[in-house]
């Protein structure tokens, strides 16, 4: 349920762009036909730990996702301008993420992880990840 609530998120708080949408996978995302500016919620890790106080049967779940943003990087050589276009929408999403809670009764506030440079191979486009954590737990009734 996170995952179309956050997607709700960023189409209702990220101005300028013209896709934004799930992907299942950063490859899936990359080749897919992009139009840009346009943005990918992709799911990567989720991990559980038990919880000391509960045992086995409730655990707490932290969920790794990144947003995937393809930019189109022919307007100039040097590409300054995608630079600054990639901070305004990196503020837009993080704006839009971080510090909501998808579930108010299992969850803890969405956190920043990072950012980093996937591909700029000089084909026209610059791909950029921002990794973000969602815990949440899980309550088991046996």
């Amino acid at each position: 349920m996170w995952f179309e609530d956050a997607i709700g998120r960023l189409k209702a708080q990220v101005t300028g762009m013209r896709e934004i949408d799930g992907a299942s996978s950063l490859e899936a995302a990359m080749r897919g036909a992009v139009a840009t500016p346009s943005l990918y919620l992709i799911p990567l890790t989720e991990t559980g730990r038990e919880l000391a106080h509960t045992g086995p049967l409730d655990q707490q779940i932290a969920v790794l996702f990144a947003v995937l943003f393809a930019l189109d990087t022919a307007r100039s050589a040097q590409g300054m301008d995608v630079l600054i276009e990639l901070r305004t929408h990196r503020n837009q999403v993080r704006a839009a993420l971080v510090g909501w809670v998808p579930d108010d009764e299992t969850g803890e506030p969405v956190t920043f992880v990072g950012g980093e440079l996937v591909q700029f191979q000089g084909d026209g486009r610059l791909w950029w990840s921002d990794e973000f954590v969602l815990t949440t737990y899980y309550r088991s009734n046996p």
